[in-house]
């Protein structure tokens, strides 16, 4: 969500110079510090590829006070996803809730809409220098980036959600939205949905 607010509301190429308030949420990158003129794309891509936190927050920064938010929740109220409530644009926070219904509703959106969106999420091969000037990779988090099956995604993770994913695979032949939530082993877990549709299909 917060990149698809980020892509309908702020000028991608507009930059930004990072503060010590943009990057007091965990999930630090070197390449991200304090003084650091960036642009608003760079910022996506570190969120998605690298699930850098700081960079989500960073994005709220080009929008008034409280507005970023107001609109994640507003979308969601747009898209029907009635059971879905955002207080930050990480997923730090366990008061941020939501349904694998909804989040399927959110998939649907971003694949008809920005489906650019999706692409970013299987780069790993997204850099930036560091102070030094050090280029560096942001190393892509999801497991199933490289999964010719995979369309794109996000994967999360806090205690209170444990291991989550909400992704889009192609699934005999047609792209579907694979939702997990509660999870205590991710990967075995998609591979165990999609597997066994993988072999029914190569059997007919």
């Amino acid at each position: 969500m917060t990149a698809t607010i980020a892509t309908e509301n702020i000028n991608l190429n507009k930059t930004i110079t990072l503060q010590q308030e943009m990057l007091t949420p965990l999930g630090y990158s070197p390449s991200l510090y304090l003084g650091l003129n960036v642009s608003a794309q760079n910022l996506i891509k570190a969120s998605l590829i690298q699930s850098t936190n700081d960079a989500a927050f960073s994005l709220t920064y080009f929008l008034e006070s409280g507005k970023f938010l107001n609109l994640m929740n507003q979308k969601a109220k747009e898209l029907g996803m009635i059971n879905t409530v955002f207080y930050d644009p990480h997923g730090l926070s366990p008061t941020n809730n939501s349904t694998a219904s909804d989040l399927t509703k959110l998939l649907t959106y971003i694949y008809k809409n920005h489906p650019e969106i999706l692409t970013i999420t299987k780069d790993n091969n997204f850099w930036l220098p560091d102070q030094s000037g050090r280029l560096l990779r942001f190393k892509n988090v999801n497991n199933f980036y490289d999964f010719p099956e995979f369309i794109g995604g996000k994967t999360g993770y806090i205690p209170e959600a444990k291991q989550t994913i909400a992704g889009i695979f192609i699934i005999n032949g047609k792209p579907k939205a694979v939702v997990l939530l509660y999870s205590n082993n991710r990967q075995n877990d998609i591979l165990s949905i999609l597997n066994p549709i993988k072999s029914a299909v190569a059997s007919q």
